[in-house]
């Protein structure tokens, strides 16, 4: 081991400067770094017009353009936010256990009540209670993209908490049907 040792200090010795080499000097000179940032508007004493800075040449638009019309509403149906807000409102009744899902049936597609049954189904056989039992309806945004259809965006109060409902409403037979639900 010493000899493993005395190696080692040996070619650490052969690789140290001595007094006869002579290191080169290093001299570290630091100079400013010119200013390269433009002043705020603040800053400037008076603004500065530029070549950029003109008017284009186009003329002015005396009008303003006209927007499309939004697809027209059949005839009959209520307004998709009122009618979203009410659902809601039997959603979280369903989910307090005040009112059966199975009233909800005729208001929902096939896929959306057979998607809630299974979601009530899963808390109860936990035995927990669904976040939705304790939830209040906040705000309900839509929009109809189409002609007889509606997209619309819910916010739902949950103790301190906000959580989002997202659906999608489609006219079947002269009335709304949730197509689509997605709660958040």
């Amino acid at each position: 081991m010493t000899a493993a040792l005395r190696t080692e200090a040996q070619r650490a010795a052969a690789h140290r400067p001595t007094a006869r080499t002579k290191r080169p000097s290093l001299r570290v000179v630091v100079r400013p770094a010119p200013h390269r940032e433009p002043p705020f508007d603040d800053e400037l004493e008076e603004p500065t017009a530029t070549r950029y800075d003109r008017w284009l040449p186009f003329e002015l638009a005396s009008a303003p353009v006209p927007r499309p019309a939004p697809p027209l509403r059949p005839h009959g149906l209520p307004d998709p936010e009122k009618w979203a807000r009410r659902l809601l409102v039997g959603l979280i009744e369903s989910a307090d256990g005040r009112r059966p899902l199975h009233q909800l049936a005729a208001l929902l597609s096939f896929s959306v009540h057979r998607g809630l049954v299974a979601d009530f189904e899963r808390v109860g056989a936990a035995r927990t209670t669904h976040w939705l039992r304790s939830a209040g309806v906040g705000t309900v945004r839509g929009c109809e993209p189409a002609s007889g259809v509606a997209e619309l965006c819910a916010t739902l109060r949950v103790g301190p908490r906000v959580r989002a409902i997202a659906l999608r409403l489609e006219e079947h037979h002269g009335r709304w049907v949730c197509t689509r639900l997605q709660l958040g």
